[in-house]
Parts: structure tokens; C-alpha cells; sequence
């Protein structure tokens, strides 16, 4: 018994102050638990939140589409594009005279609007002209090698130089995009078409395509990185090319040429109901394009655009001449001015053009 009585008395009982002591220590307890929990969460809660913040503010593209034929004639070279309103808020293929001997046209994401702001971040046809040089030009290889001093070299780097500017311009905007553009493999967010004369060295056409990078980041958000510009020359033609029409689409769609080779029934039937445009067609489909006036390139480009032309399409048709620079067959629509845009050229700014050149061809 006495053995029984020694071992209850190992285990004495809780006096008042003992279970004071563990109601506070449960007490403690609890509350670390939920501190821990707590600060579990708190790091997902806040990307969560973030994540929200950079998702919030939407960016929007109104998209330049349609077609781009251009002709290299006798006296000049006509620029003529054609829209293809795939969806609301298209804008024609833009020509947008650089120069007295140049001009550019922009296919793709040339106009940017932040709608949660409702102001206009870019506006990349009417920016072009006056874009400011990109400070630190990147060294690398130059179009061309020729002497940096005149001719087509010092052309090329002036084209290169351009299409750097742009670049630039471009990948401020992209700093907003933080969606899945989803591009298809090798899909350009933006091309830009130039035409000019080059100093001895004559008429040229280059393509320049701007490609994206995009990198997934925590949950829907993305980087996304404009990528060194693709240069393509499509004119002069090689040797052993044929010298016709000169033709780029966005989106992708059969050629000019192409409708005209296969007798498109709405192609031939414009071509054949106007005078003269039968030999032009012709002269285009010999390769002897470089022999026909501007004027008449001009005309039978009118032709065969109105009849490809769908409701709300516009059309714009531009030269630029050896003698005279650059001037209009069909100028650019007039645009009402959106609330939140911003003006890039002042208004009454020096014009590219002389006094006789824009509206009298």
C-alpha cells in the first residue's frame, strides 16, 4: 500500500497558479498557430493582388490590314494599299511619307489605346516622321558595305537607322503587354514597308518585320521583348526574277498578280470594261513593268483594288516621283480626332511635300 501511495504521489496535483500557467501556454499556442497560418497565405494573397494590379490594365491594338501593291514604273514608283476590315477599328495599311524620295507603310499593331485610361499610348503611323534616333545604336551587320560617305551604302544605314527608331517605339508600348499575344510561328506584331530612290542606285523596296518574345511569369502575366527587325528586299528583283508587281498582305491573303494569272472573274472584268488597262495588265504580266508611266500604274491599280474592294474598305494610293517627291493619287481618310489622343505632329508643322506635288496628280 505504502508503495501505491509513493507512486500517486509522483504525479502531485495542479495547485491553482499550475493551471493558470497552462491556459496561458494553450492560449499561446493558439495564437502562433494562427500567426503561422497566417503568414502562410500572406505571400499568395499579395501576387495574387499584384498579379490583379499589371492584369487590370488592358491594352488594345487596332490593326492596320489589308493589301500593299506597289509598281515601280518609267517616272516612278506607285504605293497603293487596299483594307481588309477583318474587325471593327481596322485601319488601312498607312502611307506615311518620310521623305521627298520615301515613303512607309505600316501593316499590323500600329495604333495602341489603353481603354482603361481612355488615352492613345501610340500612334505609330503619325510618330514615324519625327521618332527621335534610339540613343546607342546597335553595331552589327549593315545592310550594305558599300562607303558609308553616299550611294547605297549610306541609304542602307539610313533604312536601318529608321527601322532601329521604330523598333525602339515599339518596345516602349510592349512594356504594357503583358497578355499571350498568341502569335503563330513566325507571325510579325508589325511590318513596315519602305519605297524610295536611293542615290546612285535607283528605286528599292524593303520589307521590315518586327517579331515578339514572350515569357510566362506568375500566373497570366507575361514579358514580352520586340526582337532585332528582319530585313527582306524585294526590290530590284534578282537576275533571274521577273520585274512585276511588288505585293505584301496582312493578314495573308492570293495576290494581284495571282487573280489576275488565273482570270479572277471581278479583276477581269474591271481590267477589260476600262481603256488601256488590258495593255498595262499585260506590260505587268511580261515583267516589263519598269517600261508603263506612273500614271498608268496608278490607274490600273484603282482598277483592279475597286474591284477586290468590300464594304467600309478604303483605299489609299500614293507616288513618288523622281521629279516631283511625293504626292497622292488617293489621300489618306480623314480621321476624327478620338478623346484621349494625343496630337504627335503640332498642327501647322513644315509638310514633306513642295506646294505642286500632293493633291495635283
Amino acid at each position: 500500500m505504502q508503495a501505491r501511495r509513493a507512486f500517486r504521489c509522483s504525479v502531485p496535483r495542479m495547485s491553482p497558479p499550475d493551471q493558470e500557467c497552462k491556459r496561458r501556454l494553450v492560449w499561446t499556442l493558439t495564437w502562433l498557430f494562427v500567426l503561422f497560418c497566417s503568414l502562410a497565405l500572406f505571400p499568395r494573397c499579395s501576387a495574387a493582388q499584384d498579379s490583379g494590379q499589371e492584369s487590370a490594365e488592358e491594352i488594345v491594338a487596332n490593326l492596320c490590314t489589308g493589301r500593299v501593291v506597289i509598281g515601280v514604273g518609267k517616272d516612278g514608283i506607285v504605293v497603293a494599299t487596299l483594307e481588309n476590315p477583318v474587325e471593327p477599328g481596322t485601319r488601312p495599311p498607312m502611307i506615311v511619307p518620310i521623305s521627298e524620295e520615301r515613303v512607309a507603310v505600316l501593316l499590323g499593331a500600329a495604333d495602341w489605346w489603353l481603354p482603361d485610361q481612355n488615352r492613345e499610348l501610340a500612334r505609330l503611323d503619325k510618330e514615324l516622321p519625327d521618332l527621335p534616333p534610339e540613343h546607342g545604336l546597335r553595331e552589327g551587320p549593315r545592310l550594305q558595305t558599300s562607303s558609308p560617305e553616299g550611294g547605297a551604302g549610306s541609304e542602307a544605314m539610313d533604312i536601318e537607322q529608321l527601322a532601329d527608331r521604330l523598333r525602339s517605339r515599339l518596345s516602349a508600348v510592349a512594356e504594357h503587354i503583358h497578355g499571350d499575344l498568341k502569335l503563330g510561328d513566325g507571325e510579325p506584331l508589325l511590318q513596315m514597308v519602305l519605297a524610295d530612290y536611293a542615290p546612285d542606285y535607283g528605286p528599292e523596296v524593303w520589307l521590315i518585320q518586327y517579331s515578339v518574345e514572350q515569357e510566362p511569369e506568375q500566373g497570366d502575366y507575361w514579358q514580352t521583348r520586340v526582337l532585332q527587325p528582319q530585313y527582306t528586299q524585294l526590290w530590284p528583283p534578282e537576275k533571274d526574277q521577273p520585274r512585276g508587281l511588288i505585293e505584301v498582305s496582312y493578314p495573308a491573303a492570293p495576290t494581284l498578280g495571282s487573280l489576275i494569272r488565273s482570270g479572277d472573274q471581278h479583276v477581269a472584268q474591271s481590267i477589260s470594261s476600262m481603256p488601256g488597262m488590258q495593255q498595262v495588265s499585260a506590260a505587268i504580266l511580261d515583267g516589263d513593268i519598269q517600261k508603263l508611266l506612273a500614271v498608268d500604274l496608278a490607274a490600273f491599280f484603282r482598277t483592279c483594288l475597286g474591284a477586290l474592294t468590300v464594304p467600309k474598305a478604303r483605299m489609299i494610293e500614293a507616288e513618288v516621283n523622281k521629279e516631283r517627291g511625293v504626292g497622292w493619287f488617293v489621300q489618306p481618310p480623314v480621321e476624327q480626332e478620338r478623346p484621349g489622343s494625343e496630337q504627335v505632329r503640332p498642327a501647322g508643322a513644315p509638310t514633306l511635300r513642295r506646294p505642286d506635288g500632293p493633291g495635283d496628280l
